[in-house]
């Protein structure tokens, strides 16, 4: 027990080392980033002093911008679930590394969302009263009792897998399946949850009619589940950039090597028991089965720098490492980027062997290296072992993969959401303005202004022709060229949040019960402590990536504990012998 707490601690250890180092272009965004949430902060000590009286709010207009970013922040966490299902259910490959990125933004965005809950509280220090056992969370009566269940809630839930999954590829070990995917497929009903109870705060203020209306649920989910996934696209693209492990001429030079064929010699029983020293699993293979493996397998050395295999050539060999490592890099919109490193008892090369098509990636030797090449008829011999074949194929999807194709698929679900949130908001006009009650004073006021009252009217008809503009993008074939797609992605985020929040927000407080008209416009207090929470979200999603990218390339493993610098995941030179005397 001793031992797995100081496993754990190491590793949390160097997870908070490697967060805090990077080149310059890190430590300019970090710094930028934390200059902006410290400006928030003085601007939120200001309120805290003063009161919500610093804030553009009112009696009137008793909630603006903070409750408007918290709506939509509650759906960008929401959809999390959009990737999830695609590789939990319907086993896509390509999303399952990046999954844990959406569940990570998940994490950011739920703080983001206490955060703006708390700057909206005119007495934050009575938090205590909705602490159970201490005070009244007036649970079930209440919908805010609800709210803070399932917000909290599906916090810990992503932070617990996140946690877990990285903790296991940190260790080399394939996770348990009775340790997560129940608390995935409960993460995907408590998405759901958490955005629907969102609405029925709105739907079940009965003194609002703007917002009495059983579409509004509906419409929050369509929205969470076009802006989410847009903000996850756009960020995995600039993960994909950052991440790039070449420089423009490393990369000309990598796509002009040559695959080394070096000097190769018969594989023996000795090769395969070395093998076994680093994956004890072969010890299982039958006199038969070692026989049969053997079949066909040589073993070379290879010298730094040596490409082992090539992206895009095809072959049907794959390789397991001896003794050095091995670097595996796929190039992405003109870079190249770490997708995998592969240690003693690792393997590459496996799945284009075993489906005969071309390689995904290409392999660089990063030091000397000895490596065991197998034909694909002896690769399938292993894993015929069972007791082999389970450590083959939980190494098989250890690949850090950000295709575009992946990006495709993900803009397929801004597609198809995006249409029914325009869809909706349009049977919302209708119902608003067909009808002529007295109940669409609100919608008025929103969509054409009211008694000379016009503030939000710009702001509406430019959030519905962000939406028209992203809609008819993703609908045209341009929009599979991330180029155009970006640029429906953004045009879908700035639309939405708007739609969601000004255009959401504020009408339902105008008019007053009294029928008068109060303008409600964020004081630049309000605006600053607003950009401050955003930094901060950003600034704690930026580390998160920090320390999974390394981990899932396998660049920091519990494996090289003191043999790689965690501060850059390379190599850590070896001692050379000293001179004799």
């Amino acid at each position: 027990m001793i031992s797995v707490a100081k496993n754990y601690f190491r590793f949390i250890t160097r997870c908070a080392r490697i967060a805090f180092v990077g080149d310059w272009r890190y430590y300019a965004w970090m710094g930028a980033l934390t200059l902006v949430a410290l400006l928030g902060l003085n601007a939120y000590c200001k309120q805290f002093v003063n009161g919500l009286i610093v804030t553009g709010m009112s009696d009137e207009v008793s909630w603006g911008v903070y409750i408007a970013n918290f709506t939509f922040l509650v759906g960008v966490a929401a959809a999390a679930v959009m990737m999830v299902i695609p590789v939990y259910i319907y086993d896509n490959e390509e999303l399952h590394d990046l999954v844990i990125f959406g569940e990570l933004l998940a994490v950011a965005a739920i703080v983001m969302c206490l955060l703006f809950v708390t700057v909206d509280l005119g007495r934050p220090d009575r938090f205590w009263h909705l602490i159970p056992g201490i005070g009244q969370l007036n649970f079930p009566a209440s919908m805010l009792s609800w709210d803070v269940i399932v917000l909290n809630g599906y916090l810990l839930l992503n932070v617990w897998i996140c946690g877990y999954l990285l903790y296991s590829r940190y260790q080399g070990k394939k996770p348990s399946k009775w340790f997560y995917i129940p608390f995935v497929f409960t993460a995907i009903v408590w998405a759901v949850s958490i955005h629907t109870v969102t609405a029925f705060l709105y739907v079940g203020l009965g003194g609002r009619p703007f917002w009495n209306s059983a579409i509004v649920g509906p419409r929050f989910l369509a929205s969470a589940f076009a802006a989410g996934p847009a903000l996850i696209i756009l960020a995995l693209q600039v993960i994909r950039r950052v991440t790039a492990s070449t420089s423009e001429d490393e990369a000309i030079a990598l796509r002009a090597a040559q695959t080394v064929h070096p000097t190769s010699r018969p594989a023996t029983e000795s090769h395969l028991d070395l093998l076994a020293q680093h994956l004890p699993e072969i010890a299982a293979l039958t006199p038969t089965e070692r026989a049969e493996c053997l079949a066909g397998a040589t073993v070379f050395d290879v010298t730094t720098g040596a490409v082992l295999l090539k992206q895009g050539e095809t072959d049907t060999h794959a390789f397991f490492v001896l003794n050095g490592r091995v670097v595996v890099k796929r190039e992405e919109s003109g870079r190249f980027r770490i997708t995998r490193s592969v240690v003693p008892g690792g393997q590459f090369g496996e799945v284009s062997a075993l489906q005969a098509t071309p390689r995904q990636a290409t392999a660089v030797a990063e030091e000397p290296t000895s490596v065991l090449c197998v034909p694909a008829e002896s690769l399938r011999v292993l894993l015929h072992n069972p007791k082999v074949e389970p450590v083959i194929r939980s190494h098989m999807g250890e690949r850090l993969m950000m295709s575009d194709h992946a990006l495709l698929t993900l803009r397929g679900i801004v597609q198809v959401s995006m249409i029914i949130n325009v869809f909706l908001l349009a049977c919302e006009v209708f119902k608003e303005f067909y009808s002529g009650t007295a109940h669409g004073i609100s919608a008025r006021y929103l969509f054409i202004g009211l008694e000379g009252h016009h503030a939000l009217v710009p702001w509406i008809w430019t959030a519905i022709g962000l939406n028209l503009i992203a809609m008819t993008i993703l609908l045209l074939p341009v929009s599979r060229s991330l180029k155009y797609l970006n640029i429906a992605c953004v045009l879908s985020i700035v639309g939405i949040w708007i739609e969601k929040g000004m255009g959401l927000v504020i009408p339902g407080f105008i008019p007053t019960p009294l029928g008068a008209v109060v303008d409600y416009l964020p004081s630049l207090n309000e605006t600053l402590v607003c950009l401050g929470i955003w930094a901060f979200g950003l600034l704690l999603y930026t580390i998160f990536l920090r320390m999974s990218v390394p981990i899932l390339q396998g660049r920091m493993t519990r494996a090289n504990e003191g043999k790689v610098d965690d501060a850059s995941g390379e190599a850590l030179p070896r001692a050379s012998a000293a001179p004799a005397h």
